[in-house]
C-alpha cells in the first residue's frame, strides 16, 4: 500500500489515553497513517466507527485491527497483517495496559496486571522488533507514569536493581522477581511497594534506556522514549483525576511528532510534560 504518510499502531486504544492519543492525531489531520487495536473486537470496532463518523476525512488512512499483547497468536495476526497491508510501521506507542486502583490484597489482580503492563508490553514490543516490524528512523514510545517512581521502593539493593538494569531479561527477572513475592505474600518484606501498578510502570519507565542499548535500535535508528501523561480521567484511574483524556495524550504526541531519528539527548529517557525527567 503506497503511501508517503508514516504509520502509527497505538495498542489498547478503544479508549482511555490511547483513544486519546488517536482522537488527537485524528483531528489535527496529521500525515500519519493510524492503527486503532483493542484486546476486545467489538469494543475496538465500536471506538472506531466512532471515531470515523466524528472524522470521516480519516477513511483512507484510518485502520482497526485485533490486539492482545499477551496473545502470542493475536501479535502473530497483527504482524502478519502489517506486512500485507503496510511492510512495517514508523510508530509503536504502547499504551495497553490495566491498573489496580490502588493497594490491593487480590493476588489475581497483581498478577494480571504484570501479565498486560509488563510481560505483554515487552513481548509484543521484542517480536516486533525480532520480526523487523519498524522502518529506520522509527520511534517506540512506552506510555509509562510517574507512579512508577524508584522511590517507592523500601530497598536500596531494589533501586540498585532497576538503575543497573542493562538488558531487557535483567527487567523481566525484576518483575518475575515482585510476582514470586506477590506469590508467597512477602511483598513488603522484600522491598517492594504494595502496589503491583506502580513496580509494573518503574520497568516500563526503565524499558526504553535498556533499549536503547541495543545494537538493532541504534543501527536502525530507531527513537525510544517513556512518557508520563498525567493522572488523567479514565475507566483505570476514576473521576478524581485532575486532566481530561485529551490533556494525558499531549505528551505522547509530543514523542509522535518529535524529529525521526536518534537524538542522544533524548534517546531511551522519561519525559513528564514534553521534558526530560527523572522518575528516581
Amino acid at each position: 500500500m503506497a503511501s508517503n504518510k508514516k504509520i502509527v499502531l497505538v495498542t489498547g486504544s478503544n479508549k482511555g489515553i490511547g483513544y486519546g492519543i488517536i482522537e488527537m492525531l485524528l483531528e489535527k489531520k496529521t500525515n500519519l497513517r493510524i492503527i486503532l487495536t483493542s484486546r476486545n473486537e467489538d469494543l475496538g470496532k465500536k471506538s472506531f466507527n466512532k471515531l470515523l463518523n466524528k472524522y470521516p476525512y480519516s477513511k483512507d488512512y484510518f485502520y482497526y485491527h485485533q490486539l492482545d499483547i499477551t496473545n502470542k497468536e493475536s501479535i502473530s495476526n497483527l504482524i502478519s497483517w502489517i506486512r500485507s497491508q503496510f511492510g512495517k510501521i514508523d510508530y509503536l506507542v504502547n499504551n495497553a495496559g490495566l491498573g489496580t486502583h490502588g493497594v490491593t490484597t487480590d493476588i489475581n489482580l497483581h498478577v494480571s496486571v504484570l501479565e498486560v503492563n509488563v510481560f505483554g508490553t515487552i513481548n509484543f514490543t521484542e517480536e516486533m522488533i525480532k520480526n523487523n516490524m519498524l522502518n529506520k528512523k522509527g520511534k517506540i514510545i512506552l506510555v509509562g507514569s510517574m507512579m512508577g517512581n524508584l522511590n517507592r521502593l523500601n530497598s536500596y539493593k531494589l533501586k540498585n536493581d532497576f538503575k543497573n538494569a542493562k538488558t531487557t531479561q535483567d527487567l523481566l527477572n525484576l518483575g518475575e522477581a515482585f510476582k514470586n513475592s506477590c506469590l508467597k505474600g512477602t511483598v513488603e518484606k522484600d522491598g517492594w511497594c504494595s502496589n503491583s501498578y506502580c513496580v509494573s510502570k518503574m520497568i516500563v519507565n526503565s524499558y526504553p534506556r535498556i533499549l536503547s542499548y541495543r545494537k538493532e535500535i541504534e543501527n536502525n535508528d530507531i527513537s525510544v522514549y517513556s512518557a508520563h501523561p498525567g493522572w488523567v480521567k479514565t475507566d483505570m484511574t476514576g473521576p478524581e483525576a485532575p486532566l481530561t483524556i485529551r490533556e494525558g495524550a499531549e505528551n505522547e504526541v509530543f514523542l509522535i511528532e518529535l524529529p525521526d531519528g536518534i537524538n542522544k539527548e533524548y534517546q531511551g529517557k522519561y519525559f513528564d510534560r514534553f521534558k526530560v525527567a527523572s522518575f528516581g
